[in-house]
């Protein structure tokens, strides 16, 4: 059932691997006391800061006032030891508030500085919390190859405490795919590391892990001894956080046994205390298996409202597995209260969300699948060729009864013929613009091959092997998307998104300091189901990077929205660069440029408002034009919006 609630929570990250620095050594000995003064009010805000926000953990802002004025002083004096230890810091937070996206960026930072000063201990420490981050977005095998590198890290500096977080995590990547047999192995060795250095929270995680994955295997007893030693454990050190997950797993372990009193009890006492602690998936995890334990009791009423309560919870932050769950579970209520209309539509929001999931047993089934994939596919062939076969049969007999009839027939075939003659010309029309499309894409497509490989060549000249090497495999992983894609006229949203994402990484990486970036769509579009133009912001984000944010150097930001306008599909593209005057001004383009990507966007609106008849719009707007003090462009669009089952039914009146 719901294992989301296990350890989540790595709050080991701190108290050993946190300890806070000296300042940097290699100050002139005239500002070396100065420095140092700076180093120790910077660490003392560090501390402040987790003092205070242990306390204030509900109301406080991650990013407090402390660890701002912390950051500015470290950023004029270039401590990135402290730094990374703030970012990192930050990113915990993030992380523990379900906030993914900050969490990554400031994870990402710290990871960035610990390489940069070589400093083995923050990076394996960094590196573990971003892979915890990467497991919480169910991104399994981002985490699994981030513990293991964390676990390396840690090994080669025989750092037992990084060591034990990454087998910690490795064993939760492998209880996410359904791997129990390897998880507990993993938890096992992580357990008797904690119980060698005393570390009691690490005992706790990891017995309650270790129950997890026994409970997963049908062995419920046992599980039930694991979970109250981890309770017990998380008594002795006060944790909240730890004993609602332990009480959750009570609570499931006694609904399993249909000690359905038991459960209740426990899973309330779970529920208060992960309001308390505000981390919303262990919120949801809560309302869900509550919900489904008032179902198993025939208590309707209280399994709708609270599986709805978990569902939109879930949806709030973005948990596929979670919105699954409970969409499942509330169909199945409804089913059961005769509801159809309601059962339906959380049916099919469950089957959507089950489908995106993927996982080891889709893996360990994939020849089955493919199998009967295949003998299905035989017997469909056999039905459409008796399906053709009465079809001409009906046709043969129609065809003797039309001779009966030559005059009507005569008609009706002029009536036919001057039909399909407009048809075929309708026809001709449209496959002339489609091509058109097509071509334009093709154009394109080389353009941005060109600029990609370029990029790579400069690290390979500058004997740059490892940026190389990352820069190539996700060239290739972009080049596989792009591919897929390139042969429709149209793609979702979802898949624009994935593309534009390892393009905008390949491009980060051409940067000393790379810039941020982030790509919203609008919950009221169905990104799986709107469909888009493939590649056609990526000209207006290669200008925004090459003329605006290059130039800018660092702090550059980008920001990529797809959004309801009118029932139009908006798109928008906004940089924090210099602007499109000032690029001119500066001589980073000619005064009348206009790129050939640019150019081929143009046309391609152009072919998409003679296809679907209906206008399309684009604007470049230079913002400090627009607001004083502000610099950047704001690239917008507007297109028609057109859905995934509209565009099917199109095709397959064409081809009938």
């Amino acid at each position: 059932m719901n294992h989301l609630y296990i350890a989540l929570f790595i709050f080991i990250l701190s108290a050993e691997g946190c300890q806070t620095p000296p300042p940097d050594a290699l100050a002139p000995p005239g500002s070396r006391s100065l420095q140092e003064t700076d180093s120790t009010i910077v660490s003392s805000l560090i501390r402040q800061s987790e003092n205070h926000y242990i306390s204030h953990m509900l109301s406080e802002a991650a990013f407090d006032d402390y660890l701002k004025q912390a950051e500015e002083i470290a950023l004029k004096n270039d401590f990135k030891q402290q730094l990374a230890l703030i970012y990192n810091s930050v990113g915990i937070r993030y992380r523990n508030l379900s906030d993914y996206t900050q969490a990554l960026h400031y994870a990402r930072k710290a990871t960035q500085l610990a390489r940069e000063i070589n400093n083995p201990v923050l990076l394996a420490e960094s590196t573990n919390m971003l892979a915890v981050i990467y497991r919480r977005i169910d991104e399994n095998k981002h985490a699994l190859d981030l513990h293991m590198e964390a676990m390396q890290i840690a090994e080669s500096i025989q750092d037992t405490f990084q060591k034990n977080v990454a087998l910690n995590g490795l064993g939760n990547v492998y209880l996410n795919l359904k791997r129990y047999h390897a998880s507990i192995e993993y938890f096992r060795k992580s357990y008797n590391i904690a119980k060698e250095r005393g570390n009691i929270l690490g005992l706790a995680i990891n017995a309650n892990n270790i129950g997890e994955s026994l409970k997963e295997l049908g062995q419920t007893d046992s599980a039930l001894i694991y979970f109250n030693r981890s309770l017990d454990y998380n008594t002795q050190i006060g944790s909240s956080v730890g004993k609602a997950i332990c009480y959750n797993s009570l609570g499931d372990i006694y609904r399993i046994k249909k000690q359905y009193s038991l459960a209740i009890k426990y899973l309330n006492q779970a529920l208060i205390h992960n309001i308390q602690s505000s981390d919303k998936i262990n919120i949801s995890a809560s309302y869900s298996i509550l919900g489904e334990t008032y179902m198993e009791i025939k208590d309707y009423s209280n399994a709708i409202a609270h599986l709805t309560k978990g569902l939109n919870i879930a949806e709030e932050i973005g948990s596929k597995y979670q919105i699954e769950v409970c969409s499942r579970l509330l169909s199945k209520t409804y089913e059961t209260t005769h509801d159809l209309k309601s059962a339906l539509h959380y049916l099919k929001l469950a089957s959507q969300y089950k489908d995106s999931i993927l996982n080891e047993e889709n893996l360990r089934h994939l020849a089955t699948t493919e199998a009967i994939h295949e003998i299905n596919s035989s017997k469909n062939q056999i039905s459409i060729l008796n399906n053709e076969t009465t079809l001409q049969k009906e046709l043969i007999s129609q065809q003797k009864k039309t001779i009966i009839s030559v005059m009507i027939t005569c008609v009706l075939l002029l009536i036919v013929g001057t039909s399909m003659v407009w048809h075929v010309k309708l026809r001709s029309q449209y496959n002339n613009i489609v091509m058109q499309q097509r071509l334009l894409r093709t154009q394109m497509n080389p353009h941005f091959i060109f600029n990609a490989l370029s990029a790579i060549q400069v690290y390979i000249l500058e004997n740059d092997m490892k940026k190389s090497s990352s820069f190539l495999a996700n060239f290739a992983s972009l080049m596989r998307q792009v591919l897929r894609s390139s042969q429709y006229e149209y793609v979702t949203i979802a898949e624009e998104v994935k593309m534009l994402g390892y393009y905008l990484e390949l491009q980060r990486l051409r940067f000393i300091e790379p810039f941020s970036f982030e790509i919203e769509t609008d919950h009221k579009l169905d990104e799986n189901y709107v469909l888009i133009p493939p590649m056609i912001t990526q000209p207006f984000i290669e200008n925004a990077i090459e003329h605006g944010i290059k130039t800018r150097g660092e702090n550059g930001q980008i920001l990529v929205r797809f959004f309801n306008h009118n029932e139009r599909l908006g798109i928008e593209i906004e940089d924090n660069g210099i602007g499109w005057k000032a690029a001119k001004e500066n001589g980073n383009m000619d005064k009348n440029h206009e790129s050939m990507a640019m150019k081929i966007t143009h046309e391609r609106l152009e072919v998409i408002k003679k296809v679907t008849k209906k206008k399309t719009h684009l604007e470049i707007i230079d913002l400090q034009e627009r607001i004083p003090g502000k610099n950047g462009v704001l690239v917008r669009m507007e297109i028609p919006i057109i859905n995934l089952s509209h565009k099917i039914k199109k095709n397959k009146n064409r081809h009938n």
